[in-house]
Formats: structure tokens, C-alpha cells, sequence
């Protein structure tokens, strides 16, 4: 038998499967999708096992398989067949699309490990290195001596190997289990011990349970165990996930509505018929997707449900645990990579029936899916930027169609293209036009900061903001305020020569961070303390212009000094577990919650009476055709967080801009407006959904060779794609440098381009290389 193998480097020339020789005693073990170790020209490398065959085309002699590194497989055929389709469309290396479905976890780690084999003739300032030992790991202090090393091996007095390892880790717990019942111990310790033992119905108890409550020493039972009277074995244990949020089932009567939308999905739940759940925000999307889910799983199936923010999953992992107990798996960037794991192969051994998370878990290894959901199905953190850069929802739309069970896609400001696929009848329309319960919408008040300006008022809020906050405080109700920007001042700048501080690496500013008196830059993560001077001038005259949230918050405890506000940013949430932490100081004794777009969505809270939105306009004039799009679904969404059960809420929106029609049509809440207002647009401009877009991203160090390679390849595209096809570029993206790499940008517009594949294979082989790099995004305008 013949194993075709993935080998882990990911490097475009070995960018294929290899041909391996099965060894009779691993016949039997073998399964596709398991880890490998094989040897690939004089090294061990890992690989996936992708394909089982009988025979190979290889005309030479193939080498063995030489281990298994798993005990079950971890990718499904479905998964195996869906990263070759993702390689071929985005012209990334397949064990770096595999890499990203998996667990990391299960990427192995390489050790170059050195061995002496003829002490005698080793250079001398080498041999106290080997005095001790004749193998010895390539660490950090043997990495000074590396030219010394590199002579050594090639004279043969030294050889080198590599070892493997993985960060698979399964956690175990130590159990002590009674084996004589009648046997009488020596001591009282023993006897507290064995009598704890017998007190449970099993007979068994573990080790650090039994320790603690016996108050006992770990020799007591190692006695016990020497006289054979218990044993001790290991067991496998998931690690338990962090929560504080308890289960939650509240059993909700659907209204008229959701009995209509529940109905229709139903009627097609063995189809892949994709629904667009629309529903104003709390019409009670959440409880169809509950009930959906409920029947699908009493038919025996799977369901993968997403959600945009790890903020979001504790809220929702509550009310699904509530639902379904521990019929629910967990998957999002925010878990360890153990917990991920454990995670991972609850659904491979078919323990649960349901994942929730965020993006990735759009490859969650199920294989008799009824359902896929997404939740807040405009959100662009379903598209991830790194390579391979793929849309979980166009994944989940494949997964949908391979399994013949629906795609639930639910939202109140859904994506234009979205709404135009049911426009155009490819997706079947659901509409939630009414809160759920005895809630009503907020109302709206827009505010005209230039007015506020001239009034005499220059801070960052309103008056009529400062009003409304100051009157939900005194009635002991919450508020959320909205900035979308972190950090405390957006630049800094010299008043005396108009020096302005730069990212040394990327071209823009860095952010200034009050609280711990740095610039940052928000693409490479650049750090430097804030001088106190101008380095170009040498005058101290600095100053700081915009506002983020560290800003607000200094102005906030000014302003409501008795007030508790809660700050959710990027800045704040960088720890485990730090979303739900906030989250629920702000449920249980929180006043004000300023955050950035991450609390715009999905959060529930009764208490929150009151919604500010802060510079409303500040992304507008981004050079992002979207801009408008994203400014409308962050209002909307932000605004629905008011006055969720019966108590009514209320928004107040800042803008400097209040007339431009994405602000106008989200005070009104009048989607369909704001429709068919960005479909003229996009129609002239030949944007989505009228022309499909592919975005090719160079870069490299050096940008004259840049430019030169990327005008070359986009004269390639224009001879391989049809006349159709419109070729733009190259030009400079927003930001034309980061991390000392040069960016410049070719875009692709298209109705229908069979070639398109071919041609972008063909850039790829031609103008990849050491220093120029070519990155594919079949999805530009969602990033």
C-alpha cells in the first residue's frame, strides 16, 4: 500500500504529495488525515497522510513510512479535499491551508540535534561543548559557535539530526481505585483513605481529590499501593474551559415571525438551501437558531455555528449550554492550544454534536452536518487577512452544499452582495420587522459636532450626551459608548518644526498609549517610549491630536468621577480570558462600557438604557468603497444594544458630518434605503455584487524591483484574462510599508473568468521568490 504525503515545509517547489511505501506492520494503523514521520532527501520532516493507494506512477524505489504520530486521524476527506480547493484558488502551499485548519497543537516542532563522530579530530574549541555527552542539542549557546559547526559537518566530525516533536499534549489525571475491600489497614491515614474510597459507588476517587479531602500525604497511598491493596492508573481528561458565566435556559415562545422563519427552514432542512435570517436587532434571531439546532440534533446531525467575536462566545456559550449541556464544543483564537485540542477531538470522536466559535471554526472535522449558522453574518472578522486568506462563510456555503443541509446566515445590516443574492434569488429572504417581546426600537438623536463647536463646547461629548449619561446614571441604569479607535492621541506632532512621529518600519504614525506613556504602531507592533523632546528640533512644544478610548476614559472619570467605567479595546483584552472578564464586571457593577467595534454587536445587557456613539464619520473617508457600508452596519448595530427588554432606550450619534447618507439612512433605520442608495453607486463604479474582485498583494524590500515585477505580472494577467476582465495597478495600497516590506497592490474585476486560476498559478511560479513575495485575496473587499 502507498501513502500519499503532505510533507510539512511550506515552500512552492515541494508543493505536492510524495509517494511513501506503507510497512506491513503500520498497514493496519495507517488511516488518512494521520501524522507521519517520513524521510524526506536525509531528514525526518512530518507529514498528513492525504491519500491510501494500492499503486504508485514513481518508477523508483520508495522510502517507508517511518512512524505514526497519532493514534486517530484529525482530518476528514471532506477537510483534505477542501484545502486542495483552497490551494488551487488561492495559490497557497497545502500544509499551510492544512496548518490553518488544524489545531496548533498539532504543528510539530524541529531540533537539530548534534552528534560527534570522531571526538579525536573535533576542532578544540568545540569539545567541551561534547565533553559530557556525544549528542547534543543545537541550543542558544552552541548557535555562537555555528560557523565552527557548519566546518565540522562538512569534514564529517560532526553529524547532525532532527528531532520532532509535537505540542499535542493530552492532560491525564491520576486516579486510585480500591482493589481488596476486606483487607484492613495498618494505619489511621490508611483507613480515613480506604474508608473515603469505599464511600463512592465506583470505588475510585482521584489522586489530588483524595489527598486533599483525606488530609493525607502522597506516601500513605504509595504504601497502599506497594501492599497491592489500590492501584493507581492515568486517565485522560479534557481541560475544563474558563467561564464566568453560568449556564443559562430560558425557554422563549417563538411570536408569529420566528414561527414563519423557523417553518421555512424546516420545510428545507435537508437541502442546501441558504436562508438570510434579517431581523432588526433583538427581534430574537438567537432563539430560531436554538430551535433549529434542537431539531437537527434530534435527527442525529451536526451543527457549526459562528459567531464574529470571542467577545460574543461567552454570552452565547451560556445560553447553549443552558440548551444543550455538554453537547457543546468551543473553538476560537482566545483558548490555549491544549484546550483547542481537546476541543478538536471531541468532534473527531463524535462526543459532541455542536461547535460554536469564531472564524476557524468553519473547519470543525464534522461529517453528517445538519445545520451551519452564522451569526452577525456581515461582520468582516470572517474573512482572515493572513495567508491563506480565505471567507468562513464561503466555506461553510462549499460545507452546505457537500452535506445537502442549509446555511443560516442571520443579521440586521447584512452585506449588500448578501442582500443582493436574494434580490436576485440565489438566497431565500426571512425577515424578523420586530423586537422580540415588549421591546421596542430606541430612539435617535443625531448630533452636529460643528454646532457643538461653535457653541463653545470643543470636548468630545455633546451636551445632550453629557446630559443623558448624567440621568441613565442617576436611574441606575447602564451605558455603552462606542469609539472606534484605541489609544489615547492618533499622533504627535512638534508645534515648533511639524515633525511627526513615525512607525521606523511601517509608513504611519504611531499611536500615542497614555497609559503607559508609549507610541505604538497598531501594523507591526512597534514600541518606543515617548520622548520628551523633538528628536529633529529638540523643542519640548508636543502635542497630541485626535481622541481614542484611553482619551475618553481620562475624560469620562473627569466628567462621572463616582462612575464605573469598564474600557474594552484591543489594549485591555489581550489576556486569556479578558473579554468575558470585562464583560461580566460590566453586567454585575459596571456604569458605562466605552469600547471599540467589538461591543457593537451581539451583547445583551437589560440594564442598558443608553448607547453613545462617538465621531460616527470617523471611518467614512477611508479609501474603502465599503466605508460608507461599514459606517451603517456599525451604527445600527451599536444602536440596537438600547433598550433591549422593556424599558426604552435611547442613541445619541456625534458625527461632524451628520448629512451624509450612510448616517441619514441609520438614524432611520431604513436598510432598504440605504440598499438601493449604495447599489446606484456600486453599479457605476463596477464594484460588488456587479463585478466579482481579486486583490494580488506584492511585496518585498526593495521598492524600484517591486514595481517592476508587479508591472510585468500585471502585463501577464492582461494577455492570459479575457478582454472582459478589468486589470488595475499596480499601485500602493493604504499603507505602502510595513515591517520594512513594500506593498503595492494589482486588482482584478470580473463577471466570469475561467482562466482566472491559471493566471494567478502562473504569477505565483513566475514571480515568487526570496525577496518578493505574492499573496492572493479572492475576497479583498471584505477585509
Amino acid at each position: 500500500m502507498i501513502a500519499k504525503v503532505c510533507v510539512d515545509l511550506p515552500a512552492k517547489i515541494v508543493d505536492k504529495l510524495y509517494d511513501y511505501l506503507i510497512p506491513p506492520s503500520l498497514e493496519d494503523e495507517l488511516e488518512v488525515g494521520m501524522r507521519v514521520i517520513v524521510m524526506f532527501g536525509p531528514q525526518k520532516r512530518m507529514g498528513y497522510c492525504l491519500e491510501i493507494v494500492e499503486t504508485s506512477d514513481w518508477d523508483q524505489p520508495l522510502k517507508p513510512i517511518v512512524s505514526i504520530m497519532d493514534l486517530e486521524s484529525y482530518l476528514t476527506p471532506e477537510l483534505i479535499q477542501l484545502a486542495k480547493d483552497l490551494r488551487e484558488e488561492t495559490a497557497t502551499c497545502l500544509i499551510r491551508i492544512i496548518e490553518t485548519m488544524l489545531p496548533a497543537a498539532l504543528k510539530s516542532k524541529y531540533q537539530v540535534e548534534l552528534e560527534v563522530k570522531d571526538a579525536k579530530k573535533l576542532v578544540a574549541e568545540l569539545q567541551p561543548y561534547f565533553s559530557e555527552t556525544p549528542r547534543r542539542l543545537l541550543d542558544k549557546e552552541l548557535e555562537t559557535k555555528i560557523a565552527l559547526i557548519r566546518k565540522e559537518l562538512k569534514t564529517g566530525h560532526l553529524s547532525q539530526h532532527i528531532r520532532i516533536h509535537s505540542s499535542a499534549k493530552m492532560r491525564t489525571v491520576r486516579t486510585v481505585r480500591l482493589l481488596e475491600k476486606e483487607t484492613l489497614a495498618h494505619t489511621n491515614k490508611q483507613e480515613t483513605v480506604l474508608t473515603l474510597l469505599k464511600s463512592k459507588p465506583l470505588q475510585e476517587m482521584a489522586f489530588s481529590a483524595l489527598v486533599r479531602e483525606a488530609k493525607v500525604s502522597a506516601s500513605v497511598i504509595d504504601s497502599l499501593v506497594k501492599q497491592g491493596i489500590v492501584d493507581i492508573r492515568e486517565d485522560e481528561a479534557y481541560r475544563s474551559l474558563f467561564s464566568l458565566n453560568p449556564p443559562l435556559n430560558k425557554e422563549i415562545t417563538l411570536n408569529i415571525e420566528q414561527v414563519a422563519a423557523y417553518d421555512k427552514i424546516m420545510a428545507k432542512i435537508d437541502s442546501s438551501q441558504t436562508f438570510l435570517l434579517h431581523g432588526v436587532t433583538s427581534s430574537g434571531k438567537t432563539e430560531i437558531y436554538l430551535k433549529v439546532i434542537e431539531a437537527v440534533i434530534a435527527m442525529g446531525k451536526e451543527v457549526i455555528f459562528l459567531v464574529p467575536e470571542i467577545a460574543l462566545t461567552p454570552m452565547m456559550v451560556s445560553r447553549f449550554k443552558g440548551r444543550f449541556a455538554e453537547k457543546v464544543a468551543i473553538l476560537h483564537s482566545g483558548l490555549s492550544q491544549g484546550e483547542k485540542f481537546d476541543e478538536w477531538r471531541k468532534i473527531i470522536r463524535k462526543e459532541v454534536p455542536i461547535v460554536i466559535g469564531a472564524r476557524s471554526a468553519c473547519f470543525a472535522p464534522f461529517t453528517n452536518l445538519g445545520a451551519l449558522i452564522v451569526d452577525e453574518c456581515h461582520e468582516s472578522s470572517y474573512k482572515q487577512e493572513d495567508r491563506p486568506k480565505y471567507y468562513a462563510i464561503d466555506i461553510l456555503k462549499r460545507r452546505s452544499e457537500t452535506h445537502q443541509s442549509p446555511l443560516i446566515l442571520g443579521s440586521a445590516t447584512p452585506n449588500i452582495e448578501t442582500y443582493a443574492r436574494v434580490r436576485r434569488g440565489h438566497f431565500e429572504l426571512l425577515e424578523l420587522k420586530k423586537r422580540a417581546g415588549a421591546a421596542s426600537m430606541p430612539t435617535i438623536e443625531l448630533v452636529d459636532m460643528k454646532q457643538e463647536f461653535r457653541s463653545g463646547n470643543t470636548g468630545l461629548f455633546s451636551n445632550s450626551l453629557k446630559t443623558k449619561i448624567n440621568e441613565t446614571l442617576e436611574r441606575h441604569e447602564q451605558v455603552i459608548l462606542l469609539m472606534n479607535r484605541r489609544g489615547f492621541a492618533t499622533f504627535v506632532i512638534c508645534r515648533e518644526c511639524g515633525h511627526v512621529f513615525t512607525c521606523p518600519e511601517c509608513d504611519i504614525t504611531l499611536v500615542y498609549h497614555e497609559a503607559d506613556h508609549t507610541l505604538k504602531c497598531h501594523y507591526c507592533n512597534h514600541k518606543s517610549p515617548l520622548p520628551k523632546v523633538c528628536p529633529k528640533c529638540q523643542s519640548d512644544e508636543l502635542r497630541y491630536f485626535g481622541s481614542g478610548t484611553q482619551k475618553i476614559e481620562m475624560e469620562l472619570a473627569q466628567l462621572f468621577p463616582l462612575a464605573n467605567v469598564v474600557r474594552m479595546d484591543f489594549d485591555t483584552t489581550r489576556t486569556k480570558n479578558a473579554h468575558e472578564i470585562l464583560l461580566n464586571e460590566f453586567a454585575n457593577k459596571g456604569d458605562i462600557l466605552l469600547g471599540t467595534q467589538m461591543i457593537a454587536k451581539g451583547l445583551d445587557f437589560p440594564k442598558v438604557t443608553l448607547v453613545g456613539i462617538l465621531q460616527a464619520d470617523g471611518s467614512l473617508y477611508h479609501p474603502d468603497f465599503r466605508a460608507p457600508e461599514k459606517t451603517f452596519q456599525l451604527i445600527t448595530q451599536v444602536a440596537g444594544r438600547a433598550g433591549r427588554r422593556e424599558t426604552p432606550g435611547h442613541v445619541v450619534i456625534q458625527a461632524f458630518n451628520p448629512d451624509h447618507y450612510a448616517i441619514h439612512y441609520s438614524v432611520e433605520n431604513d436598510y432598504h434605503g440605504f440598499y438601493e442608495h449604495e447599489m446606484s453607486l456600486r453599479r457605476l463604479a463596477k464594484y460588488v455584487p456587479f463585478y466579482y474582485l481579486t486583490q494580488i498583494l506584492l511585496s518585498g524590500p526593495n521598492m524600484r524591483d517591486l514595481f517592476i515585477a508587479a508591472k510585468a505580472a500585471t502585463k501577464d494577467l492582461k494577455a492570459i484574462l479575457s478582454e472582459a476582465v478589468i486589470v488595475l495597478g499596480p499601485a500602493l495600497p493604504i499603507v505602502s510599508r510595513i515591517k520594512n516590506r513594500y506593498l503595492c497592490q494589482i486588482l482584478i474585476k470580473y463577471k466570469e473568468e475561467p482562466e482566472l486560476n491559471r493566471a494567478l498559478q502562473t504569477l505565483v511560479e513566475h514571480y515568487t521568490s526570496d525577496l518578493i513575495d505574492l499573496a492572493i485575496d479572492r475576497n479583498p473587499s471584505l477585509g
